[in-house]
């Protein structure tokens, strides 16, 4: 009874942990958020040397690199509350130069995002942007897989390397449609078509993990954020 009861508690975890900084979908998509009343904080950590996790795709056959592996995971907190932005955005050595037009927001899941924003949907469009900063470990590669089989069909992928402040940060391009399920087991399972992805990945001298930024919501309000989220990279400066 009580490895049932652990198992429910790892895939409640997993669930959150799976995309750097992806909690659900309806943080940042029109829908009603629960308060921090309503939600309930649960501690959990994965088991020991559990480093994949199924990334939900449609055969349920793919594997991918889990990041978070060994981290404690926690399902739900934070407030969800607007913050003020002040144009900067600084993480321990980290700082980077921010659009006054994002709305800092309180991440919802605070031991794992370290910074959220919304971006705001641009006409025509039926929801928001949403924007997040994280660090966990894994392999540049495979968190690129990984975010790549977040949609369940791929209509564009690029990739580019920027240089910011002597740092190399790696940039991909995602376009298609967008599975929630990929998400983890506990997303609703929806496709939404049209959608894309900003994703920035880069390490520091003498850090074991990576840092990740990650952009994505309707193409269109994505799209018209391109510039600006390619200067948010250059902006980056580091401590010396």
């Amino acid at each position: 009874m009580a490895t049932l009861r652990f198992m429910a508690l790892a895939s409640l975890g997993i669930a959150f942990c799976t995309g750097c900084g992806d909690s659900s979908p309806q943080s940042w998509e029109g829908g009603r958020s629960q308060s921090s009343t309503e939600r309930k904080t649960t501690a959990v950590a994965e088991p020991a040397n559990n480093d994949e996790e199924t990334t939900g795709e449609p055969n349920g056959s793919r594997k991918s690199t889990n990041p978070h592996a060994g981290m404690p995971m926690m399902a739900g907190g934070g407030s969800d509350a607007e913050l003020d932005n002040n144009g900067k955005l600084d993480i321990e050595t980290v700082h980077f130069t921010v659009p006054k037009s994002w709305v800092r927001k309180s991440p919802m899941m605070p031991d794992i995002i370290q910074a959220e924003y919304r971006i705001t949907k641009a006409e025509g469009d039926k929801a928001d942007g949403r924007l997040t900063v994280s660090m966990a470990g894994g392999t540049l590669d495979s968190n690129v897989t990984r975010w790549k089989g977040q949609f369940s069909k791929l209509d564009k992928e690029g990739q580019e390397t920027i240089d910011a402040d002597g740092v190399k940060i790696t940039l991909v391009d995602l376009a298609g449609t967008f599975d929630d399920s990929a998400m983890g087991p506990m997303a609703p399972p929806t496709s939404r078509p049209d959608y894309r992805m900003f994703g920035a990945i880069f390490q520091l001298p003498g850090e074991r993990g990576l840092h990740f930024i990650k952009c994505y919501g309707p193409a269109k309000t994505i799209g018209a954020q391109a510039d600006e989220f390619k200067n948010f990279l250059k902006s980056l400066k580091v401590d010396k």
